[in-house]
């Protein structure tokens, strides 16, 4: 292989010039090899783009469900404690608390 033919496979020559320079089917190789590499490349960057955004969303979605999770397990120990409270009037005062705490949900 000669210098021009290293120069023309692996450089950045136009597909026209390499078409000019060397026979066709040897041409045609190395512009299909060259056009793969490049959708490659850009499959790779619009897929690494979509997979990063892709993971962000996931976890702003799992930050999410830890805070209802904290949230719901609060509210059911205040039921509980309700539940095993004295009488109504304390149950009544836990309840409210646990309302004024969790105002998003009521």
């Amino acid at each position: 292989m000669f210098a021009t033919d290293i120069s023309l496979k692996y450089g950045t020559h136009q597909p026209e010039t390499i078409l000019e320079t060397m026979p066709i089917e040897e041409a045609s190789e190395i512009i299909k090899e060259k056009l793969r590499d490049e959708v490659r490349q850009e499959l790779e960057c619009e897929y690494g783009d979509r997979l990063y955004e892709a993971e962000e969303e996931a976890s702003n979605w799992e930050s999410r469900a830890d805070e209802n999770e904290f949230d719901a397990t609060c509210l059911a120990k205040a039921i509980r404690e309700a539940f095993e409270s004295a009488n109504f009037e304390d149950a009544k005062v836990i309840l409210q608390r646990a309302m004024h705490d969790h105002k998003d949900y009521f």
